[in-house]
């Protein structure tokens, strides 16, 4: 038997080959326009994404940028709040140690020049209204006999009696008569000037 042939019964369940037509290109090229689609989308998708993420950034970089300025404005303010507080309490403590220093200078003062006196007691007289009846100058006893040698006799014109009263510190005086007052006394010349700096600063204190 010739080995080169097969039997009918011998090729059951087999099939003729057949061979299919050639392809023309056209599968291809649609192929590889499907491929290009696909890429062309990914690119742009992936463009779109990177723009988000660029949009989104510096969005966020502005609003980060804007909440420290905002923070360094209110740096800003509070230091210079708290240097002008400073300055200022600085300027009250020096002010303080001014006023404290000028009236022990002034204390110094009346004492080395007990003719300063003759200028305030002539300032007190100058405040006192047309027709005062029975005026009175009250001054420490350290100061009658240098007031009376100097202006004793235009005090005595003038109706006024001089009284020696302890109570009135060296340097000051005080007028009184029936129907006013002069307080030019060391304390309440200081409280005045004090009130014109707005500082409370008591003479006795020191």
């Amino acid at each position: 038997m010739n080995e080169r042939y097969v039997r009918r019964e011998q090729s059951a369940g087999w099939e003729r080959f057949k061979m299919s037509p050639l392809s023309d290109g056209a599968d291809d090229r649609r192929a590889g326009e499907r491929r290009n689609a696909r890429a062309a989308a990914d690119g742009a998708a992936h463009a779109g994404a990177r723009q988000e993420g660029f949009r989104q950034g510096y969005k966020a970089g502005q609003a980060h940028a804007a909440a420290e300025a905002a923070r360094m404005r209110t740096v800003a303010t509070q230091f210079a709040q708290s240097c002008a507080a400073l300055e200022q309490e600085l300027a009250g403590h020096l002010l303080d140690l001014a006023l404290d220093i000028a009236r022990h200078m002034l204390r110094s003062d009346v004492k080395a020049r007990r003719e300063a006196l003759l200028p305030v007691v002539r300032e007190a007289i100058a405040c006192l209204p047309d027709q005062v009846q029975r005026p009175q100058l009250q001054l420490n006893p350290a100061d009658v006999e240098l007031v009376r040698a100097r202006i004793g006799d235009e005090l005595q014109m003038n109706g006024f009696t001089i009284v020696e009263d302890h109570r009135v510190e060296p340097g000051g005086c005080r007028i009184s008569a029936a129907n006013c007052e002069v307080d030019a006394t060391l304390p309440a010349r200081w409280r005045r000037v004090l009130a014109a700096l707005g500082r409370d600063l008591a003479w006795a204190d020191g």
